[in-house]
């Protein structure tokens, strides 16, 4: 079952129709991998579908020695065939390429900042843009400080009366734990003013996740059923089937799946399902229940923190029909390691709409496939009024409805899915699952934007709704800390698993000790 079989063209809106976006866009480290897989090619799409306007200025800052010319050439083979439209004509990219710039600095050193404050306001007055500045920190975390102190001190930073604005992105990690993220959000609260720290998580850029809310709080027939006497179990899985691609090893080993995806990706889904409906749709009062609910998350089990929390660590296996080494043997990993790569847990949200129903984490690499969602199971009818006769080979079965599922299917193939039961055909009352599902691919003729896409119009727009406030992030970092620092104490190892496979044993366990399964994402 579809949920609309004819492919539809969404109508065009006031507020869908594009207006372009007139701002300075200032990547720092504009030499890394992100710049060029993910910045450009959304802005670029942003540019062609007329968000971001003609002369808006995109100045890349590195320590490397470089010209504009090399910086347009090496970001057009970078971007070419990673953009919506794919291949990209020499014809179409000249037309954009002409505002794209770099300028050597030395970050982390204030001796170069007057002088490159002067070669911004030059190519500003070229591009007759002022007044409006994005400043991007695709840097290491080590460095965003130093930046923002150093463009305070020369002059780049506009004072809270000022016509001029600034806005400044933050990627992820932002802190290793709660003492960090206080730290850093502290000391960059003396230079900028909240309303201009945007930290970003590309998981909230997402067409389903932010599909969510609209689901949740625009439909009324599902809303209801979204608590404590409708909900047996939710489930978040977040996988991926890559090991340490790029040379990562460093940055990995350093991080590991908790700090790098579940503190916040993995949590963010989970207020996303959880919280309450908000008064009125906007940054403040999003972020404000999204926040009760990271406030209100508790351990799903009573004990120390591995009744409840499994760390694990990839072996050798195969991925996908390829061959895949273990973690420790990856580049740039020590041999004695105890990094997780994988982490599920179980966790209860202790409120009044969610009492008692536990909410099943899990997300790791070397897993089977690449793929996020979010499952929700109902609980049964109170009477299994209903069966039906199952074989599987020679061996058959009577068995009863199975419980009916909503999944937010994240990536790949964006869906909604809806299970329930109905009639067989047939002269008996025999019992069939079928599955309602609404596929973006297959119901909308236009592409789905890239999450940075959304996320760096939110951020020309001053619409911080998608982004992390701050006592948000330390809410998670409150919930994280102790399992961290549990580990640490206790030397934790964490336990192998075969990459190609689902993770631990223990993991299964975890849902096992409670009578129930971890779910199959393929199904």
């Amino acid at each position: 079952m579809t949920a609309q079989n004819t492919p539809v063209t969404p109508a065009a809106s006031a507020s869908d129709a594009p207006h372009a976006e007139s701002a300075s866009v200032i990547i720092f480290g504009a030499s890394g991998d992100l710049t060029a897989r993910k910045l450009l090619p959304a802005l670029f799409d942003l540019w062609s579908d007329g968000y971001l306007a003609d002369n808006a200025p995109i100045i890349g800052v590195a320590r490397r020695e470089k010209s504009d010319e090399s910086f347009r050439a090496e970001m057009y083979e970078a971007i070419n065939g990673h953009v919506r439209a794919g291949a990209v004509s020499h014809e179409h990219w000249s037309q954009f390429a002409s505002r794209l710039f770099y300028r050597q600095l030395d970050i982390a050193s204030g001796d170069g900042y007057p002088d490159f404050k002067k070669q911004v306001e030059a190519i500003e007055d070229q591009q007759g843009v002022s007044h409006r500045r994005v400043v991007y920190m695709a840097t290491s975390p080590d460095l965003f400080l130093p930046a923002i102190e150093h463009l305070g001190l020369c002059g780049m930073i506009p004072g809270r009366d000022s016509s001029h604005q600034l806005r400044v992105v933050f990627e992820k990690p932002f802190g290793r734990d709660l003492t960090s993220a206080q730290e850093l959000s502290g000391n960059l609260r003396r230079l900028l003013r909240e309303e201009q720290i945007y930290r970003i998580d590309h998981y909230l850029g997402k067409e389903t996740v932010q599909n969510i809310l609209l689901f949740r709080f625009g439909n009324s027939i599902f809303e209801p059923l979204l608590n404590r006497n409708q909900v047996d179990h939710v489930q978040i899985t977040v996988s991926e089937s890559q090991g340490l691609e790029r040379g990562r090893g460093g940055y990995y080993d350093n991080s590991g799946a908790m700090r790098d995806v579940l503190q916040n990706h993995v949590l963010q889904l989970l207020c996303l399902i959880a919280m309450e409906p908000p008064a009125l749709f906007n940054a403040r009062d999003l972020h404000d229940e999204k926040l009760k609910v990271l406030k209100a998350l508790a351990p799903g089990n009573k004990g120390d923190v591995s009744k409840w929390v499994i760390p694990g660590q990839y072996s050798a296996g195969v991925v996908d029909g390829q061959a895949a080494v273990s973690y420790l043997s990856e580049e740039r990993i020590p041999a004695d390691s105890r990094t997780e790569t994988f982490v599920a847990m179980k966790v209860l949200v202790d409120n009044w709409r969610w009492a008692g129903v536990p909410f099943y984490l899990r997300t790791g690499k070397r897993l089977p496939s690449r793929v996020s969602e979010i499952a929700i199971q109902f609980k049964q009818p109170p009477l299994n009024l209903f069966s039906t006769v199952e074989c599987e080979g020679d061996m058959c079965a009577l068995v009863g409805a199975r419980p009916n599922k909503l999944v937010f299917r994240i990536q790949p193939s964006e869906s909604i899915k809806l299970s329930f039961s109905t009639k067989r055909p047939g002269m008996q009352y025999q019992i069939h699952p079928v599955t309602m599902d609404f596929n973006y691919k297959e119901t909308f003729t236009q592409a789905l934007p890239e999450a940075y896409e959304r996320l760096l119009l939110d951020v020309l727009r001053g619409d911080s709704t998608l982004f992390m406030r701050s006592d948000e992030l330390e809410a998670a970092w409150h919930f994280v800390t102790p399992i961290l620092d549990y580990w640490d104490q206790n030397k934790t190892i964490p336990e192998p698993y075969r990459s190609g496979s689902w993770g631990p044993r223990a993991a299964d366990d975890l849902l096992l000790n409670d009578d129930r399964s971890w779910r199959s994402p393929t199904v």
